[in-house]
């Protein structure tokens, strides 16, 4: 980020500044998010030229956020000079803000926090702050730094270097343990995107995950399946219903899995909690779907897009967050896209969640890295709200991470596996979960009050020379 910020403090003009945060955000999207044309391959099933044309159209229109960031900063610049490096920080977490919440319900994919995932210390600001908290110190050290170029100031380097010092060895404080654990296994399916589903096929094929799923021992715990592109119905499909029974009760355990929900006259991208006795205790329906992936937003205007979700239908919005009771406990289940959104995992848990499950199917990312990008961002859902997260993927990668972002045991990418851990249920409510993105508004607060100190421009000295008074002489 350094590099960005001296080019706006050097630009010689406005459009110079948005020219060289438009290059930027153009670097970072095409660079994080390169995944997409191959997803629009396979998920949105276009040709190699659409699918690449898809991915630029998006990286260009992404970018603009950076262009933004940039102007608005160089005109802070420009009213107060260097000292607008200050506001760098919260104008960077407000136009992230933004990105992670307007335009299509919002794309917070990478957002800068997640950088500072790998330093646990720093990382536990996110029980108070949320990302977004994260976010604020990544541009605050980059812009002390840059300030410390410009100034050529040997204080402000050491500040900037033993900031970044600190969060490589700060430990986490402030460690509590919770008492009650429970047994869980993760069934990575490992289902081809591809696969054939007549029946014979896919007979065997799930009398295989079967097997998985119930081991050479009673769990007596919880069992997840994950996000599946299977064409699985639990409600119209007696023989798969049964088959979800036998499995619960075999492993006298409760069972998460994902299915195709009926939902009026279309149908949910949904997830159901069985009972150790078969029978289905809770159904939830994912509420924040894909756009052009799960339906199509505008779809007077965008009717030429509506081919991309015929692959997997235009899925019906669910209208509520639903806890599941797990004996005495109570658990949420977080479907794919759902867990980059903050609030969405928050508000699971202010209602009672006590353990979090996401079941998701990052077989559409192929080899890429964005299955690790969606995993890093589940460990940060689960320091901001202090939960266990149980994280079940298709494909890979499936986690167990615990509430201080810590992995505890994981899969790799493309094998059919079952993961064996433990998870604990918490009860108690981090700053985050009970008050939410606070502190994002609080810098949102802090950019607004800018302009409004420059209104109150301080007059220029005066620097006029007075007269000797006049004497007058006589003789």
């Amino acid at each position: 980020m350094v590099p960005l910020l001296a080019a706006i403090v050097r630009a010689g003009s406005a459009a110079a500044a948005a020219v060289a945060g438009y290059a930027a955000g153009f670097m970072f999207f095409a660079g994080t998010c390169y995944w997409i044309t191959e997803t629009m391959i396979v998920y949105g099933g276009l040709n190699a030229a659409a699918a690449f044309g898809v991915a630029l159209l998006f990286v260009l229109v992404y970018a603009l956020f950076f262009a933004a960031f940039a102007l608005a900063l160089y005109y802070f610049i420009r009213a107060i000079g260097l000292g607008g490096l200050l506001f760098a920080a919260p104008l960077w977490v407000t136009i992230e803000l933004i990105r992670a919440n307007f335009f299509f319900g919002g794309f917070p994919w990478m957002l800068s926090g997640y950088a500072l995932v790998p330093y646990e210390g720093v990382l536990q600001a996110a029980s108070w702050t949320g990302i977004y908290g994260l976010s604020f110190l990544a541009a605050a050290v980059n812009s002390v730094l840059a300030a410390a170029l410009f100034r050529r100031s040997v204080t402000l380097l050491a500040a900037g270097a033993a900031a970044i010092a600190v969060a490589w060895v700060l430990p986490i404080i402030g460690e509590t343990h919770a008492s009650e654990s429970i047994p869980v296994r993760i069934v990575q399916t490992n289902i081809s995107l591809d696969q054939s589903w007549d029946q014979h096929s896919g007979s065997v094929l799930l009398d295989e995950i079967e097997r998985l799923s119930i081991g050479s021992r009673q769990l007596e715990g919880v069992i997840v399946w994950p996000e599946t592109p299977a064409p699985l119905y639990i409600e119209e499909d007696a023989t798969f219903r049964a088959r979800v029974a036998r499995i619960a009760q075999a492993a006298d355990s409760y069972f998460v899995l994902g299915y195709v929900g009926t939902a009026g006259e279309g149908s949910a991208n949904s997830a159901a909690v069985i009972s150790p006795q078969g029978r289905m205790i809770s159904r939830y329906d994912k509420m924040h779907l894909v756009p052009f992936g799960e339906y199509v937003p505008l779809k007077r205007l965008l009717f030429f897009a509506e081919k991309m979700v015929r692959h997997v239908g235009d899925f019906t919005r669910g209208t509520s967050y639903t806890i599941s009771p797990v004996g005495s406990r109570r658990l949420s289940t977080v479907i794919c896209y759902e867990s980059i959104f903050p609030n969405i995992v928050r508000q699971f848990v202010r209602r009672g969640s006590e353990l979090v499950v996401v079941i998701t199917n990052d077989g559409w990312f192929g080899t890429s890295s964005a299955p690790y990008q969606h995993l890093r961002m589940g460990v940060v859902r689960a320091v901001e709200n202090r939960r266990y997260v149980i994280r079940a993927a298709n494909t890979g990668v499936s986690a167990i991470i615990d509430p201080y972002g810590r992995i505890e045991a994981q899969t790799e990418i493309g094998v059919r596996t079952a993961l064996d851990g433990a998870a604990k249920f918490r009860s108690d409510r981090t700053f985050y979960a009970a008050y939410g993105d606070i502190f994002a508004y609080l810098n949102v607060a802090a950019v607004g009050f800018l302009p409004l100190t420059t209104l109150v421009r301080r007059r220029p000295k005066m620097n006029i020379k007075l007269k000797e008074p006049y004497v007058r002489r006589t003789h």
